[in-house]
């Protein structure tokens, strides 16, 4: 039995996962991944770029020990059925071993074994999309419908759009390279249209995060195209030597937004002062970090900086400046592992833009599809999530098995 179908079945359900707020795809992940075990039998040891990574999972697991708010690994009893995990080191060490389980997995199905798994799958994006324009369009009597009229609620279901947009985001890049190589001229147009209606609706949403993430992602496929030899070395490289120097990189872009006087959004502008905040705990603590998740517990406000204040509307003065953590992934890494969680994860990525064969020996849909995916998964890091979001890294490892599941089926069927 092909392990291409098992991956098809858990694509079915990703839709759904969207529709609850993104919250069903570790999970979804986990049930993906443990046939692979059966079924696709991944070689050990792993690839070379993943080891950094494996040693920086075994380092935030390892930190855990010095991190705020550890209050132990499990809680509950699995015989009074209220048993679970605490800990986010070890929610995150398990998305990792179902991350490299499904993606080895995925790389060890022959060729031409996936060619209905894949409609199934591009079939489940699809049906995302329709999902996605849907409940953007009548977002107002859905929310109302099925959240009531609680405010809190209401911004619970917000919530739920955003991460389902963001999502779409990430395997966007897949349907679009899809559809490029289709030989049918009318294609080109219906993938314009992809992209124009998808910025529409997250702009709609107010999801800065995925508007800049279609940004990246045509300036990622732009940067293919332009280095068809080099391309993903040079933007793996890229984005680790941005995770290795983060504190320096945005450290003096925000002097020099202070030193022009240069005023942000209101929801950039709050990130930017979250920023501040973060930059100065990395220093307290710079080999180290903090622990993971020590950004939960930094109680700065908005009334302990009187100048950010005075833009802000009074109510603002009891918020905390960092609302549990920075909304961005590469200063969490340096806060709360140090130096030496950043070094890990640079080079992790480094190494990856030098495994990946060149761009030009590649097919067109998969080089372009990665690059894509790349650039989207760089705003998300950048804008949204806690680093610690296993719900995010779950989708992030399913949309990078869709890829492989991609590049797996013959073009001579397309």
């Amino acid at each position: 039995m092909s392990y291409a179908p098992v991956l098809a079945a858990a694509f079915v359900l990703w839709p759904i996962m969207g529709v609850l707020g993104g919250q069903g795809y570790a999970p979804l992940l986990g049930l993906a991944a443990l046939p692979a075990l059966a079924l696709a039998r991944p070689k050990w040891p792993p690839a070379l770029y993943a080891i950094p990574a494996i040693l920086f999972v075994i380092w935030v697991v390892i930190g855990e020990a010095w991190s705020p708010v550890s209050t132990g690994l499990i809680s509950g009893s699995l015989m009074e059925g209220n048993f679970g995990v605490k800990a986010s080191s070890v929610r995150i060490f398990l998305t990792a071993a179902f991350a490299l389980l499904a993606v080895g997995g995925a790389m060890r199905i022959a060729d031409g074994r996936a060619q209905v798994s894949t409609r199934v799958m591009l079939g489940a994006f699809a049906a995302q999309g329709l999902i996605l324009a849907i409940t953007t369009i009548f977002a107002g009597p859905l929310l109302t419908a099925i959240y009531g009229t609680d405010p809190v609620d209401v911004a619970s279901g917000v919530q739920n759009l955003g991460r389902n947009a963001n999502a779409f985001a990430l395997i966007l890049p897949v349907l679009i390279a899809y559809l490029s190589v289709r030989p049918q001229f009318f294609w080109k147009p219906v993938i314009a249209l992809l992209v124009v209606t998808s910025l529409l609706f997250f702009t709609r949403l107010d999801n800065q995060s995925a508007v800049i993430g279609l940004v990246f992602m045509m300036a990622a496929m732009g940067l293919i195209r332009a280095l068809p030899v080099h391309g993903f070395r040079a933007l793996f490289t890229a984005i680790g030597a941005y995770i290795a120097a983060a504190p320096m990189v945005i450290g003096t872009g925000l002097r020099l937004l202070e030193a022009y006087n240069i005023h942000l959004p209101a929801s950039f502008q709050s990130r930017a002062w979250a920023w501040h905040i973060v930059i100065g705990k990395i220093a307290e603590r710079p080999v180290t970090g903090h622990g993971i998740s020590a950004s939960k517990t930094w109680e700065d406000t908005y009334a302990d900086h009187p100048d950010w204040l005075a833009r802000l509307p009074d109510f603002w003065s009891a918020y905390k400046v960092v609302p549990g953590h920075p909304h961005n992934m590469a200063l969490q890494i340096w806060a709360e592992t140090g130096m030496i969680g950043a070094v890990l994860v640079g080079f992790s990525l480094v190494l990856l833009g030098f495994r990946l064969p060149q761009p030009d020996k590649m097919r067109e849909d998969i080089r372009y599809a990665i690059a894509g995916m790349t650039g989207v998964a760089f705003s998300l890091f950048n804008f949204a999530y806690s680093m610690w979001n296993e719900a995010f890294w779950s989708s992030l490892a399913l949309a990078a098995v869709a890829i492989i599941l991609l590049s797996k089926r013959q073009r001579e069927s397309l």
